[in-house]
C-alpha cells in the first residue's frame, strides 16, 4: 500500500458525468444549490446521495449537499461501491489525493490507516487506475460546499451483510470523538417505466426511513427493491443506529424521466439525511 500512497486518483468521468471545465462545473453546481430547498443544518451528520451524471441526478444530490453547505468537518467519509471491479472485501483507499477539475483533495491517510487496522477486510487494494464513478462524482459537490475538505474514500466490494456490519462497526469507532460527515451513495431502480420505478422507489425509501436494515436487505435480496449501492446505504443506516442519529429522512426524490421527459425507461434518485438527536 505504500506505493499507492504516493499516487493521486485522476478523474475518470470528468467531461462525461460532469463538466471538465472548472467554470462550467462551478456554475452547474451553484445553479443546483441555488434551486435546492432547505438551509444548512448543523445537526446533519450523514447524507445519502445519487451518483449519476449531473444532468440527471445533480439537482437531487444538491438537495442533500445544501444541508451542509459552508460547514467545516475534520474529514468527510465517502462510502461508495465498485461497478466494474469485484473485491471480496472493502477498499479503504490510501492514495495521497483525488483530483477533479477544481484541483486536488487530500485523503486523510491517518484515518484511512486507522480503519485499515480495524479488520483484515479493509486491506484489499486495486493496483493502477480505478475506473469507478460512484465516489468521484461526489467530490466536486463537496469541494464547492465544504471548506478545507479532506476525504476518507471507501469502496465496498461484496455488498453482503457481513462486510456492511464490520464497516459500520469500524466507522462508529472513528466517529465517536470527531466532527465528521458521512456520505453514502446509491441510485435506485433501473430501467423500469416511470410509474413502476416511482412505486418501487417510494416503497424502498419508506423502508429506509424506518431504519430496519434487515428488512431492507431482505427486500433487496428478493429483488423487490433495487439500489445499486445497497451496501453504502445499509452501512449508513447501521451506523446511524450505533450513533443514535435520527433518519434517514427524504430530502428529494426524482428520476431521470423528470429530466428527459422519457418515461419509458428511467433510473431513480433520492437524497436523504441523518441528524444528530
Amino acid at each position: 500500500m505504500a506505493q499507492a500512497a504516493q499516487n493521486v486518483r485522476k478523474p475518470v468521468v470528468a467531461g462525461q458525468f460532469y463538466p471538465e471545465e472548472p467554470e462550467l462545473l462551478k456554475n452547474q453546481i451553484r445553479e443546483f444549490l441555488a434551486a435546492a430547498k432547505g438551509v444548512p443544518a448543523p445537526e446533519v451528520r450523514a447524507l445519502i446521495v445519487p451518483h449519476a451524471g449531473y444532468d440527471y441526478s445533480g439537482q437531487v444530490a444538491a438537495g442533500a449537499y445544501k444541508l451542509v453547505e459552508g460547514r467545516r468537518f475534520d474529514s468527510v467519509i465517502i462510502i461508495a461501491f465498485l461497478h466494474r471491479v469485484f473485491l471480496q472485501g472493502v477498499l479503504v483507499d490510501d492514495v495521497a489525493a483525488y483530483e477533479t477539475p477544481f484541483g486536488r483533495v487530500p485523503v486523510d491517510r491517518e484515518l484511512v490507516q486507522e480503519i485499515q487496522k480495524f479488520h483484515p477486510l479493509f486491506r484489499d487494494a486495486i493496483p493502477g487506475r480505478l475506473e469507478e464513478h460512484s465516489l468521484e462524482v461526489q467530490i466536486p459537490f463537496l469541494q464547492e460546499t465544504i471548506p478545507g475538505l479532506k476525504i476518507v474514500p471507501i469502496y465496498i466490494g461484496d455488498q453482503n451483510i457481513t462486510n456492511i456490519t464490520i464497516l459500520a462497526d469500524a466507522l462508529a469507532g472513528i466517529l465517536a470523538d470527531r466532527n465528521m460527515l458521512v456520505v453514502a451513495t446509491t441510485d435506485l431502480s433501473h430501467f423500469h417505466s416511470y410509474e413502476t420505478a416511482s412505486g418501487m422507489d417510494k416503497a424502498l425509501i419508506a423502508l429506509f426511513e424506518k431504519g430496519n436494515a434487515e428488512a431492507i436487505y431482505d427486500a433487496y435480496a428478493k429483488g423487490e427493491a433495487e439500489a445499486c449501492g445497497i451496501g453504502p446505504v445499509l452501512t449508513s443506516i447501521l451506523l446511524a443506529r450505533k450513533m443514535k442519529w435520527s433518519g434517514p429522512r427524504l430530502v428529494r426524490y426524482a428520476n431521470s424521466g423528470d429530466v428527459t421527459g422519457d418515461r419509458s425507461s428511467v433510473v431513480g434518485y433520492a437524497a436523504m439525511s441523518f441528524k444528530q438527536q
